[in-house]
């Protein structure tokens, strides 16, 4: 493909990057979302293959479940006009056969680098993928030195390739299995056979075997030994090499029993309780599936040469030596011949019979506690290895697996691998605190956590709908299946910031104070610029953020404040007339007022006849002024009136 070419009117090629047996892998940019991808183009000699094509495209599928830091991520699968592509996460660095001619390799760097090339396997394994084509190759260092494992979705494929593209597959005949090169189906052991190579690799600076053709190295993996890892790297540990020979094993079964007890295997061979570990002696062969034919030496048998008679000069005294007959001299040669036979045939008996009873019947011990499995077997006559796996299945302390099967029959003394179940798989509770809800559901459920709650609450220091806390603890292991998980998520800041409430009514008001859970408080104020009703101001301000239960206080317009009224009365003091001729009496008025002014005499005469008196009262607004009218000391009359009759009668 050239530079701008566009495959699904997404992806713009930009240069090509890699080449394998099997594909093509260019640099691109995806154009929707911004980032620059890796993509792997199916080869066009294998783009009509049907067969190829469906294994292709459901292992390549599968490997999109794949996700592990160590895992080149994929992100797309298509075809297009009969090319097949996969679309990965772009890893800028090198391969780590690159990595591996271009830097010395010490042995604490090659576990590290190990270390994760493990972690990345046994992630496929545990999703059930197989990788089939680990190599350097198909492996990347980023630039902070980190693995990324890639080809997960080829590399099934390519497990049924032919050696008619030996050529093309050159790099994968140095690393794959004996029974990948005998053509039967790879599993998780032929993985860890692979491993073992890129680790003898990784310690040695070259592979196990070297051939002059892919059929040369593919016979060397199923009939020789690779040289000793320390007689190339003397720097190299007794217990690292015994690693690296037991993944090496001809037979799946001698290998180890998982990626997991590979590593194991290899991160503590460096440890100081096995400085002093003597050197494994493993089988070439294997020697549950193969089955020794012994084939008798049989003595090579000779033409029959005829005996010519000697002549012989006669003597009177010795009588002529006589001929020996022919046949009695074969009768004897046929004589040792039969011994020699009976002499083998009961050394091959014996020994037969030997290694008979020295082997036992594997007993089924799947499904047995570990207590039960390993008395049983140890009653065989076995060695009883013992390994953990986590299981959703089989209850912890009872058998899973055994290796070899029920029904072998190794010799007595033969390690016997029994994987017992540790129970549920935990995992390590992440920290998702800080993260968005969105983000932490998706962590949380790619680690199986399927029962999460959420609940909301306000803070002051979290941005809304980011994590505040978590109920489980960071570090701590659950079996995701058992537990549910609170996140308690942010809304934001629960301060109100209070809006402006002046010309609102006093209703207005005590709705918006209800909406926002504040306690409201009305006072009233005569006001020259508010109508009545409205409100002039409030407390707090406008734009301060309070908590809910805050009083809010509004000031409400009473309207102009009203001044006082004065009212003129009259009052007519009536006195009664003397009789004829008789002076009058006089009398005392006394007029008192009680208004806006308080309490006060208006005033006090005598008189002697009916007069009219005037006087004010001054009302003020609400009130009433009253004035009373005394005559001698005695209450005639009360005299009120209210502020609004002051008012009507202006």
């Amino acid at each position: 493909m050239r530079s701008g070419e566009r495959i699904n009117d997404r992806y713009r090629i930009e240069q090509q990057i890699g080449s394998g047996g099997m594909a093509n892998v260019y640099r691109a940019h995806d154009e929707i979302l911004n980032r620059t991808v890796a993509i792997k183009v199916l080869r066009s000699e294998f783009s009509h293959n049907e067969q190829f094509i469906r294994r292709f495209e459901r292992e390549a599928h599968a490997a999109t479940s794949l996700n592990h830091p160590n895992i080149v991520a994929i992100y797309d699968v298509g075809d297009e006009e009969d090319l097949y592509y996969i679309v990965m996460e772009h890893v800028d660095g090198v391969t780590l056969k690159q990595y591996l001619q271009e830097e010395y390799i010490s042995v604490d760097e090659a576990l590290r680098i190990m270390g994760q090339i493990c972690d990345a396997i046994d992630h496929a394994h545990a999703n059930r993928i197989i990788h089939r084509d680990i190599k350097p190759q198909n492996m990347m260092i980023d630039q902070h030195g980190n693995v990324k494992v890639t080809d997960f979705g080829i590399a099934v494929a390519m497990s049924n390739a032919t050696l008619t593209h030996t050529m093309s597959v050159l790099g994968s005949v140095h690393y794959f299995s004996p029974e990948q090169a005998r053509g039967k189906f790879a599993d998780e052991k032929s993985d860890i056979y692979s491993l073992g190579a890129v680790l003898y690799e990784l310690l040695t600076g070259r592979v196990p075997f070297i051939g002059e053709t892919p059929v040369a190295v593919a016979l060397q993996h199923l009939q020789d030994d690779p040289i000793r890892p320390m007689d190339l790297n003397p720097n190299i540990p007794q217990a690292l090499e015994n690693c690296v020979m037991q993944a090496l094993s001809k037979s799946p079964g001698a290998r180890h029993v998982s990626v997991a007890a590979f590593k194991k295997d290899c991160m503590t061979a460096l440890s100081r309780e096995r400085a002093n570990e003597p050197r494994r002696v493993s089988a070439s062969q294997d020697e549950f599936d193969q089955t020794l034919v012994m084939t008798p030496v049989m003595p090579e048998e000779k033409p029959e040469t005829p005996v010519t008679p000697t002549p012989v000069t006669a003597s009177s005294e010795q009588e002529p030596e006589a001929v020996t007959p022919v046949k009695k001299k074969k009768r004897k040669w046929w004589i040792w011949i039969l011994l020699v036979l009976l002499l083998i045939g009961g050394s091959i008996a014996a020994y037969v019979v030997a290694d008979e009873m020295s082997r036992a019947v594997v007993p089924d011990v799947v499904g047995m506690s570990i207590g039960d499995a390993t008395s049983e077997l140890e009653n065989a006559g076995f060695v009883v290895e013992v390994t953990e796996r986590a299981s959703d299945d089989v209850e912890e302390g009872e058998v899973i697996s055994q290796n070899p099967q029920e029904g072998r029959k190794p010799k007595r003394g033969t390690t016997v691998t029994i994987v017992v179940s540790a129970g549920k798989e935990t995992v390590e509770m992440p920290n998702v605190e800080g993260l968005s809800q969105t983000a932490a559901e998706r962590m949380l459920k790619d680690l199986a956590f399927s029962d999460l709650e959420i609940k909301t609450e306000a803070s002051e220091t979290v941005a809304s709908g980011d994590v505040i806390s978590q109920s489980l603890d960071p570090g701590e292991e659950v079996v995701p299946s058992e537990v549910t998980v609170t996140l308690v998520v942010s809304t934001g800041s629960n301060k109100v910031e209070l809006s402006n409430l002046a010309g609102y009514t006093f209703d207005e008001a005590s709705t918006y104070a209800d909406q926002n859970k504040l306690k409201i408080v009305r006072r009233d104020e005569f006001s020259t610029s508010v109508p009545k009703g409205q409100i002039i101001r409030q407390l707090p301000t406008a734009g301060t953020a309070v908590d809910p239960g805050t009083e809010l206080t509004v000031i409400v317009s009473e309207g102009v404040e009203p001044t006082d009224v004065s009212i003129e009365r009259e009052v007519s003091v009536e006195v009664e007339q003397p009789e004829k001729d008789k002076k009058p009496k006089a009398v005392e008025v006394v007029i008192r007022t009680v208004d806006a002014r308080g309490e006060i005499e208006v005033l006090r005469d005598n008189i002697t006849e009916t007069t009219t008196y005037s006087y004010t009262l001054v009302i003020a607004p609400d009130e009433v002024g009253t004035a009373t009218i005394e005559v001698d000391g005695e209450i005639v009359r009360t005299d009120s009136v209210t502020y609004a009759q002051a008012k009507e009668a202006q």
